[in-house]
């Protein structure tokens, strides 16, 4: 048996290191989301990326479905309701992720429109503070520096 090394418990100064690199992180997070969220185009390319990560999931979801019906192909008469589901299971994963598809493919469409480009009016603190108050309360931002003269990417 390997012998477990303790790690010498972390200082005052490490600490307040590692909270300054976990609040710079939210705060950038908050500022990507805020940033894209308020811009009609990188929104819609941002959901159609969610769209293809789920795909990505529900694919993986399909294949261990498949992997478990095939085990149970011949199932005994008390497990058939539990098989009955998971038929049922699959059904509902592929139409989600066809369903997943045919939005993601919408939303590529759409990011891509300039007929549809628009940004919201408020400045940009004001999304920041709703992701901030969603996601991470409590966290302080940074003051917007040099706020964008342009509303074109």
């Amino acid at each position: 048996m390997a012998r477990h090394q303790n790690k010498p418990p972390k200082t005052f100064q490490q600490r307040q290191t590692e909270r300054r690199l976990h609040d710079d992180h939210n705060r950038a997070v908050v500022e990507r989301i805020a940033s894209q969220f308020s811009c009609s185009s990188q929104v819609a390319c941002s959901f159609a990326d969610q769209c293809e990560a789920r795909i990505s999931d529900v694919d993986f979801d399909l294949i261990c479905n498949k992997l478990a019906l095939e085990f149970w192909a011949a199932p005994p008469e008390a497990a058939r309701p539990v098989i009955d589901v998971l038929r049922e299971l699959e059904a509902e994963r592929q139409r989600h992720m066809a369903a997943l598809g045919h939005l993601r493919e919408r939303l590529l469409e759409l990011s891509k429109d300039k007929a549809v480009h628009e940004h919201l009016s408020l400045p940009i603190m004001h999304y920041q503070e709703q992701v901030r108050d969603q996601l991470f309360p409590g966290l302080k931002l940074r003051p917007v520096q040099n706020p964008p003269v342009s509303r074109e990417h």
